[in-house]
């Protein structure tokens, strides 16, 4: 791609994003910076990158491979990607391409179907309740009456993750068994 289109792609909604989140809270805001108070923090993480931008400009999804309580929290200690409250009081500027779709973790899938944009359990892994993802959160979700369990992949699905897409097995390694 020339450079001078670059910025075109970049700033125009048309890319989806994965980020990986440090903290996560109901509204959707995320965290990759520090954990703490931002002028001394107990830990400084890889810093706010280009997540601003990227969650105002483009559908982005989370994955947070630790669900707990530490993880889903009340409030993030630094919004480095923007959620729904602070877009929606940013005004349409900062609407017009925002959209969170999903947070995967370890437990189960999130989305912020709700007439409020906040988070909802969407689904549960195979072998996890909601009681238990429930304790992990560290805020109230959304939770409907019947929430389905996430469906497994299927055995092609399955030969192209561990054949294709990370034939080293690196996935193994970020998930705790």
């Amino acid at each position: 791609m020339p450079y001078r289109r670059v910025f075109d792609v970049v700033w125009s909604g048309r890319r989806n994003l994965i980020m990986m989140a440090s903290q996560i809270d109901r509204d959707g805001n995320q965290n990759i910076s520090a954990i703490g108070d931002w002028a001394q923090p107990k830990a400084q993480l890889i810093g706010v990158r280009g997540a601003p931008g990227n969650t105002m400009n483009h559908s982005t999804s989370y994955w947070v491979p630790n669900h707990s309580t530490r993880s889903f929290v009340e409030h993030v200690d630094v919004v480095s990607g923007v959620g729904y409250a602070r877009a929606s009081a940013a005004g349409p500027s900062a609407t017009k391409f925002h959209e969170i779709r999903f947070v995967l973790s370890n437990l189960g899938m999130f989305d912020f179907e709700t007439p409020d944009r906040t988070m909802r359990l969407r689904s549960v892994h195979p072998g996890v309740t909601v009681d238990e993802i429930v304790e992990a959160t560290g805020f109230e979700l959304t939770i409907p009456s019947d929430v389905p369990e996430t469906r497994l992949p299927t055995d092609e699905e399955l030969t192209l993750i561990r054949d294709v897409l990370d034939p080293r097995g690196l996935r193994d390694r970020e998930v705790k068994g």
